[in-house]
């Protein structure tokens, strides 16, 4: 599984995009929790979430890192494994 995330601008806000890719089914109740429930067409690649403040994205990243280990951390891609 790994996490992508990108910035952009919904009516004139500053918003992170945050991606979360390759997940599993097991991986499908916590990312719901996460409120990580968003996915584009029928059959999603990925799931995401709009965060609107920093705090937003420090707890949800926080508890990402609290089920998930980091394997490599590069630009926006986090490589993520199941502690």
């Amino acid at each position: 599984m790994f996490m992508t995330a990108s910035r952009l601008m919904i009516d004139g806000k500053p918003v992170l995009k945050l991606n979360i890719h390759e997940y599993k089914e097991d991986d499908i109740a916590f990312l719901d929790s996460l409120g990580i429930d968003q996915c584009e067409g029928s059959s999603p690649e990925y799931r995401y979430t709009y965060i609107h403040s920093q705090e937003d994205f420090l707890r949800t990243r926080t508890k990402i890192l609290e089920r998930y280990k980091v394997l490599e951390e590069k630009g926006p891609k986090v490589l993520l494994e199941i502690k």
